[in-house]
């Protein structure tokens, strides 16, 4: 398998969703929200979003960040109300975390942004690439999600 391949399409596809990031929050209607964030910290949330709600150990472990730097950037996202705190029903010192309202809002139209260029992009691709792309990126989502469950359960 050529896996270099595989990698640059990966950055191509993550270069193209952070023009995505630029572009939306760069919309009026996301100014108020996105003024009060920084673009690294958006990311951290991009990052963060498939794991939430979840806790400080996992933001630490998806982002990088120290345990200082982990709580205090948990801590802005919760003031600006980008995030919202709420103790897990499973285990009552667990603090989870979970998105808010307009980050959600602003994280699906980034998504929509680069659905629709990514859709735009492939319609001159004949039934049957596309068929072979769905099949290609599905085994690629199963496998990654039974490491990413592997993952989890450890």
């Amino acid at each position: 398998m050529d896996v270099d391949c595989f990698k640059r399409m990966y950055r191509m596809i993550d270069y193209q969703r952070r023009l995505c990031m630029c572009d939306v929050c760069s919309r009026y209607d996301w100014k108020e929200l996105t003024g009060k964030i920084s673009f690294k910290q958006l990311d951290y949330l991009m990052l963060i979003r498939l794991a939430m709600p979840c806790n400080l150990q996992q933001v630490m472990t998806l982002t990088g960040l120290s345990s200082s730097a982990a709580s205090l950037f948990v801590d802005k996202m919760t003031r600006q109300g980008v995030v919202l705190r709420e103790q897990d029903p499973r285990d009552r010192r667990n603090i989870l975390i979970r998105p808010g309202e307009k980050l959600m809002g602003l994280l699906n139209e980034i998504d929509a942004e680069l659905e629709r260029i990514i859709v735009n992009e492939l319609r001159s691709c004949s039934p049957e690439q596309i068929d072979e792309l769905e099949r290609s990126c599905a085994l690629v989502c199963e496998k990654l999600e039974k490491i990413n469950g592997e993952s989890s359960s450890r």
